[in-house]
């Protein structure tokens, strides 16, 4: 579908949904019209994780995401340099 940038996650309550952001393949272009997202260079597409089908076309002007507010976590991220 595309190269894989973040995996977004939320919860209410018990229930959880996944979804992923994708910078679309333009090769794929065709199957993304066929599932009703129209793609715009520089693009990004959020695709629901469970069905891997796209829901929605974020505008470029969407930047990346603000870093975590508790800094570095050795758990999760990468070392610093």
């Amino acid at each position: 579908m595309g190269t894989l940038e973040w995996v977004v996650e939320s919860r209410l309550g018990d229930h959880q949904e996944t979804w992923y952001v994708v910078a679309p393949d333009p090769a794929l272009s065709q199957r993304y019209r066929e599932a009703g997202v129209s793609l715009v260079p520089g693009c990004r597409v959020v695709v629901d994780a469970v069905s891997l089908r796209p829901v929605g076309v974020l505008d470029r002007s969407a930047g990346e995401p603000p870093p975590a507010a508790c800094g570095y976590n050795p758990y999760f991220d990468l070392k610093p340099c």
